[in-house]
């Protein structure tokens, strides 16, 4: 029987539908993360209110109340579970957790509830983000998601690339975040970023490390191009996930 090699990163990307209650409003991407013991799905603030993050705007026909994901099933990879999971609480609170700055951030947590009758999470490794890569402008970066709700074997994830077109250190428009070109499409909003080199790289103190294998480094989480007709995307920073989350625990004190 050959042997089928699955990216462990393709197993943490999954597919998202936009809803309220059974009406879908469209497709987005998520990955989820495990702090502290509890899993959250990381996606983007507009997928889950339905608004512009720029002017608060709404964007679909009517205000999203729940996302269907398409999570992995624990009977095997490959095998897969549709999930509903509610984006309010019965008093009609919210239940994401978003960036102190609000859309200011377009970077929301949603706490996973929904995880029995078979659901199986591959957490996306945070830990990647502090692989020591020096990050530059033309570096090629993929972007893992589902462009036009589009999915491969069942429902992987496909890899989109593109190139760091901001310096990476340098926020944009006063944002914690930088620019990517990509010819990303609708779908691929709240997909990670990551920078993948083989072989070789550079580290942050200009030594080149050489190496057998791949080497990935998170970059953080997409979220759309900055204009319709520009290929330029805008990417969080991953200290955006860290910050929503100390933020939420603040307001537990």
């Amino acid at each position: 029987m050959k042997t089928v090699m699955i990216d462990p990163l393709s197993a943490s990307s999954l597919l998202l539908q936009v809803c309220t209650d059974n009406q879908v409003l469209g497709t987005a991407t998520g990955f989820p993360i495990k702090i502290s013991e509890t899993f959250y799905l990381v996606t983007n603030w507009h997928v889950v209110t339905g608004r512009s993050p720029y002017d608060n705007k709404l964007n679909t026909p009517t205000e999203p109340n729940n996302l269907k994901i398409l999570h992995h099933h624990n009977s095997g990879l490959g095998k897969w579970c549709l999930v509903q999971e509610s984006l309010f609480d019965n008093q009609k609170s919210r239940r994401w957790l978003e960036h102190s700055k609000g859309n200011g951030v377009d970077v929301i947590l949603l706490p996973l509830t929904q995880l029995q009758n078979g659901v199986q999470i591959y957490p996306f490794d945070l830990d990647l983000e502090k692989a020591n890569m020096a990050t530059a402008p033309a570096m090629p970066v993929s972007i893992i998601g589902y462009p036009f709700g589009l999915k491969t074997g069942g429902a992987f994830p496909i890899w989109k690339t593109g190139h760091i077109a901001s310096d990476p250190d340098l926020d944009f428009d006063g944002k914690p975040a930088f620019l990517i070109d990509a010819t990303t499409r609708g779908g691929m909003s709240g997909s990670p970023v990551v920078l993948r080199m083989t072989g070789g790289y550079q580290d942050n103190d200009g030594n080149m490390i050489m190496t057998t294998g791949t080497t990935t480094k998170f970059l953080g989480v997409y979220s759309g191009r900055i204009h319709k007709d520009s290929e330029i995307g805008i990417v969080w920073r991953p200290q955006t996930i860290a910050d929503i989350h100390a933020a939420s625990l603040q307001q537990r004190i």
